[in-house]
């Protein structure tokens, strides 16, 4: 990804995320430039009640699904030990990234969908024994394809709410100023929200639009039109390394020219 040398890039996502994103980016000779526009506040009190619930039920025909590692995150801090509180419990990722935040607290996932999404797992399960009842931690807003596709299939289903995504409220006045003097190349935009988040961070559509803007799915491209954003590049599938190899192509092309 030679032509990202020298690249000053914006990482938006948390600020936990935006350091493993900015190793990436520094090992590749890019520049990060730091504003986080999702903040998680994770929902203790629904968890809690879940986990009272789960410790009834027959782990033998019970699943436990995790749609992320922010879900991960959540339920093991109402916990002493995670691998523990859902022991005998088949336990489903959607996602790597959601398995290994599970194994580093001790969890195996039982199968991991090949497509990371929802409508992945919904056409893994078609090649597994569907259990009799399902417990989904997510965020607070999300799709409910899942639950609907294992209602109709006679599945018990609860969602649990785990964790909000909100808009940090720190002042973003440097990475506007930035952005006025052209000081930033481009933009990592992950998810629907973050983009929405960074369009009211900066508080300027115009502005907000300087940067080349790499995107992580159609799904997020769309959101961000709607919002105003001009997307140039759209990841070839759901990763941040694949962004930036979208975002390395657009400026070998830029370069080029």
């Amino acid at each position: 990804m030679s032509h990202l040398q020298g690249k000053r890039i914006l990482l938006t996502r948390t600020k936990e995320q935006n350091k493993n994103t900015a190793q990436q980016l520094k090992a590749i000779g890019a520049i990060p430039v730091y504003l986080p526009c999702i903040q998680i506040d994770y929902l203790k009190e629904n968890i809690q009640q879940a986990l009272k619930k789960i410790q009834a039920d027959n782990p033998s025909n019970t699943d436990i699904i995790f749609s992320s590692s922010n879900g991960v995150k959540a339920v093991a801090t109402c916990v002493h030990h995670l691998k523990k509180s859902l022991q005998g419990f088949r336990i489903i990722a959607v996602g790597h990234k959601t398995a290994q935040t599970l194994a580093e607290h001790g969890c195996t996932p039982a199968f991991i969908p090949e497509e990371a999404s929802q409508k992945g797992l919904i056409a893994a399960y078609q090649q597994q024994n569907l259990p009799q009842q399902v417990y989904f931690f997510r965020a607070e807003e999300g799709s409910d394809d899942l639950l609907r596709a294992l209602k109709q299939q006679g599945v018990d289903t609860l969602l649990i709410p785990s964790y909000r995504a909100s808009c940090p409220n720190d002042d973003a006045t440097p990475i506007i100023n930035q952005l006025r003097n052209k000081a930033i190349d481009a933009v990592l935009l992950g998810s629907a929200k973050t983009a929405a988040f960074y369009v009211q961070r900066i508080a300027n559509l115009n502005l907000a639009n300087t940067p080349v803007i790499a995107v992580m799915s159609p799904q997020v491209e769309k959101a961000a039109d709607k919002l105003g954003l001009k997307v140039q590049i759209i990841a070839n599938k759901p990763s941040f390394r694949a962004m930036l190899q979208g975002l390395n192509d657009y400026f070998a092309t830029q370069d080029k020219g």
